[in-house]
């Protein structure tokens, strides 16, 4: 059985500019008229600390599927992904509950707030994820870590995720659980694959 790791990642400072692009702001806009958006990260700074748990997998690659060690799938789209690739990196994290009552406080102020808020909350857990892979670039300093990949990405059916969530113990290692629709609570959390292959072997 995989081992799985657990990682904290601690606040880190909130990209405004990202923020306001999962707002859904124009990237022309600096977001001047705005002051929802910096009343949201005030309230959010510095108060959201994510977590995370991973495990590695070797891949079997078959004629027309990939077992993951975790799933098998025929995603088309995934194994043009992991091409190349002898290992991959099933990770989840979570901006955790203190996110959601942020998100429910920026409500209570007004719809716009709440809107605000969410985008505040992608902006974290996405930079958190990003984080996280440097941090696992660091530790396979041999290997090049291909881009993220996600349940629902793609081909690759949204339906893996109670694989993923198997595989990872989601809910006794985050405190995170998936509903029958397959949304994930707390909401602002990600669940990837990330591909692994020796630097210099279809390095891409």
């Amino acid at each position: 059985m995989s081992t799985l790791h657990e990682v904290i990642l601690p606040p880190a400072p909130i990209r405004r500019e990202e923020a306001l692009r999962y707002a859904m702001q124009p990237r022309t806009a600096d977001g001047s008229g705005f002051p929802q958006m910096d009343a949201c990260i005030r309230m959010a700074e510095g108060k959201i600390t994510c977590r995370a748990v991973w495990r590695m997998d070797a891949l079997a690659w078959e004629a027309d599927r990939l077992d993951l060690g975790f799933a098998e799938t025929e995603s088309s789209a995934l194994r043009r992904r992991l091409d190349g690739c002898d290992r991959a990196i099933l990770f989840a994290a979570t901006a955790g509950m203190e996110m959601e009552r942020l998100i429910l406080r920026a409500k209570a102020i007004s719809p716009l707030h709440g809107l605000c808020m969410h985008a505040v909350g992608a902006a974290i857990i996405e930079e958190a994820c990003d984080r996280l892979c440097a941090r696992l670039a660091e530790e396979h300093p041999d290997d090049a870590l291909r881009p993220r990949f996600s349940p629902g990405y793609g081909d690759l059916p949204l339906a893996m995720q109670r694989e993923v969530f198997a595989a990872l113990d989601c809910g006794r290692k985050l405190g995170l659980t998936l509903t029958d629709t397959l949304l994930m609570q707390p909401g602002k959390s990600v669940t990837a694959i990330i591909g692994l292959s020796a630097k210099g072997d279809n390095d891409r």
